[in-house]
């Protein structure tokens, strides 16, 4: 099934907005969930993220059984009350018009590990970085090496983590490139703390690896800011 990594950056002082369209969703769950069947959608997570220059990001995660302009599509088509709301707080929230059209190409699925077996759900964790300008190509073979390449690797390393998912994504925006990070497991955030604890030979080379193409200031020596999560409809 489809997934998808998104970035939204907040403007200056909504991030009150953000929480509340996250509190509406949940609590007209039943519009939601109506919205959310029309355009294909079975997951649906959202992460309010805090960068260390005090900016804000709305990091998403979306499964559907259609492309993202498809759901997309739906969603903008739609004559449901909470989509336009959606529309219209989203804008208020980032200053990003869905109704515009796309600013860039769809998020690029370009890592995924899943722990083979698993049936359920469990709970998520999301955050962005941004690329070194030039270092897009770069990442995409780094993935294909880590996620394909490596996989049995990957695969004991993120499993002795306790997790049983990792999608990573590439978002090409205005204002540079940057990769959405889905972690899903028991306790992701701990999971996170222990990859970034580690140094396995396999787990070494990997945080190596990203001082190649990411800003020095991202640092996966160190856990990822604990975001807050928002909303989650799995």
């Amino acid at each position: 099934m489809p997934s998808f990594g998104l970035i939204y950056p907040v403007l200056p002082g909504k991030e009150s907005v953000v929480r509340e369209v996250g509190s509406q969703l949940k609590e007209r769950r039943s519009e939601r969930e109506e919205s959310r069947r029309r355009g294909g959608v079975t997951v649906e997570r959202a992460y309010l993220q805090k960068n260390p220059d005090g900016s804000s990001l709305v990091v998403a995660y979306l499964e559907a059984d259609r492309s993202f302009g498809e759901v997309m599509g739906a969603l903008l088509s739609s004559d449901l009350p909470i989509d336009r709301y959606f529309i219209d707080k989203n804008q208020e929230a980032t200053g990003i018009d869905f109704r515009a059209g796309p600013a860039g190409p769809d998020p690029e699925l370009v890592g995924q590990w899943v722990a083979p077996g698993v049936t359920t759900r469990a709970k998520g964790f999301a955050f962005a970085a941004p690329l070194e300008p030039g270092k897009t190509e770069a990442a995409r073979q780094f993935a294909r090496e880590a996620y394909v390449t490596r996989e049995a690797e990957m695969a004991e390393s993120r499993s002795s983590q306790g997790l049983i998912r990792e999608e990573v994504f590439l978002n090409q925006t205005p204002a540079g490139d940057l990769v959405v990070v889905y972690l899903e497991g028991d306790d992701p955030v701990d999971g996170n703390r222990q990859f970034a604890a580690s140094n396995t030979p396999f787990d070494r080379w990997f945080k190596d690896r990203c001082k190649e193409i990411f800003p020095a200031f991202v640092n996966f020596d160190q856990p990822a800011p604990q975001n807050d999560e928002v909303f989650s409809s799995a």
